[in-house]
């Protein structure tokens, strides 16, 4: 066995929405194609009457990153499988049942996009294994960017969504974040916020499916299951000190663990009921994980890797804060593993190494879901906030056709 490549993880997603999977599956193909004209598609799960919920699960989004599109094809297949012979799930020591996995797919829509950035995957792959960023070319007058060992143009999908891209004016300057207005770094941003098509795809599927209600997206390497914020450390007293307050430009971006301390004591507000619940789900794939093969992931605020902005999972939470009628969407990072293996085997380990990872990170995966399903089921009366948004057949048609197209 080995990874799949571009058109496999394609192959893939298609064949878990093949006739048989037909009344619970629809195949998207996304409007934005990428820079070397390749669509992406993605897949949504769900049967029976609207989703009072929804995961959304992302990978693929740093190309020397093979095995997250390997995991999230391993999870569609198992979850749709599973659901057509109403049978349960096992991977490794850990297990959700029969009954679970029905729950799952008649309660909550899940939506997988596997492969987010196919370009540098296949550039990756088949040219440069340690290949990050999309593959934007160089703009016009752009100085000549150094090649090999990862190094060229392109952008950092992961450093260019809407949260605090213009970092330069929003961080202190001291602040040790990681991401570059340099656009042969490795962490370029781009030039606009939501420039890149890889992008803009997550971005229309999160408009496009109102029910979603959190969000998963799958990196490498290390074992680390991180949740919001990325910017700064988390606090939950002060809802005025928070990311879209000017007033804090230029004081945010150094934990408080950073040589020297935070002199300006900035904080990223989040409400308690969003922490706690946070820490909840991240413990549930934490011990999925050590169910399934015995190995122990930290679960952290995803500042404690480092200060970022741009990133998916701070975009996808922070834009209910700006427009409450966008609806609450908590943010996840899972950095998978293994942490002991040279850099370039940590990205993408031999396979068989890979195999146990797929495993144990499905695992989680589906622990997850299980247990969002289960709080969509009778959720508390505090997180009636976090109840599906409401969007018409009719307006999501208009917008795919008003975007389509768009580079």
């Amino acid at each position: 066995m080995t990874y799949l490549n571009v058109a496999e993880v394609e192959t893939a997603l298609a064949l878990a929405a093949r006739p048989a999977n037909a009344g619970f599956t629809e195949l998207l193909a996304l409007p934005h194609r990428t820079w070397e004209g390749r669509t992406c598609s993605a897949l949504r799960v769900h049967a029976g009457p609207t989703a009072r919920a929804g995961v959304y699960l992302l990978g693929g989004v740093h190309a020397r990153e093979w095995g997250s599109p390997d995991i999230l094809i391993n999870f569609v297949r198992l979850l749709t499988d599973a659901f057509r012979t109403h049978t349960g799930i096992t991977q490794g020591g850990a297990s959700i049942s029969a009954a679970e996995v029905q729950n799952v797919v008649t309660s909550l829509d899940v939506v997988v996009l596997p492969q987010a950035n196919p370009d540098g995957r296949h550039h990756s792959m088949t040219v440069d294994p340690m290949w990050r960023k999309n593959r934007r070319p160089a703009d016009p007058g752009q100085a000549r960017c150094p090649s090999g060992g990862g190094k060229g143009p392109g952008v950092d999908v992961n450093r260019n969504y809407d949260f605090l891209w213009d970092y330069p004016t929003t961080f202190s300057p001291r602040a040790p974040v990681m991401t570059s207005t340099d656009p042969c770094e490795e962490i370029y941003r781009g030039p606009s916020a939501t420039s890149e098509p890889e992008t803009a795809n997550v971005t229309w599927l999160l408009d496009r499916y109102r029910s979603l209600t959190h969000f998963i997206d799958v990196h490498s390497f290390g074992e680390d299951i991180l949740y919001n914020w990325g910017d700064d450390d988390d606090q939950t007293t002060d809802p005025s000190m928070n990311f879209h307050n000017p007033a804090y430009d230029g004081a945010r971006g150094i934990p408080d663990s950073t040589p020297g301390g935070d002199p300006a004591k900035y904080r990223e507000f989040l409400p308690a009921a969003d922490l706690n619940e946070a820490k909840t789900l991240g413990t549930t794939m934490r011990d999925a994980i050590q169910a399934a093969r015995g190995r122990q992931y930290s679960v952290k605020s995803a500042v404690g890797l480092y200060p970022t902005s741009g990133t998916s999972d701070d975009w996808a939470y922070s834009r209910s804060f700006l427009d409450p009628a966008q609806g609450k969407v908590l943010g996840f990072t899972i950095e998978w593993g293994p942490q002991r293996a040279s850099i370039s085997k940590s990205f993408h380990p031999n396979y068989p190494d890979m195999v146990p990872i797929i495993e144990e990170i499905t695992a989680a995966l589906l622990a997850f879901c299980s247990s969002v399903a289960t709080r969509a089921a009778s959720p508390p009366a505090d997180q009636t906030a976090a109840m599906p948004r409401q969007e018409s057949p009719a307006s999501a048609a208009a917008d795919v056709s008003g975007r389509r197209g768009q580079p």
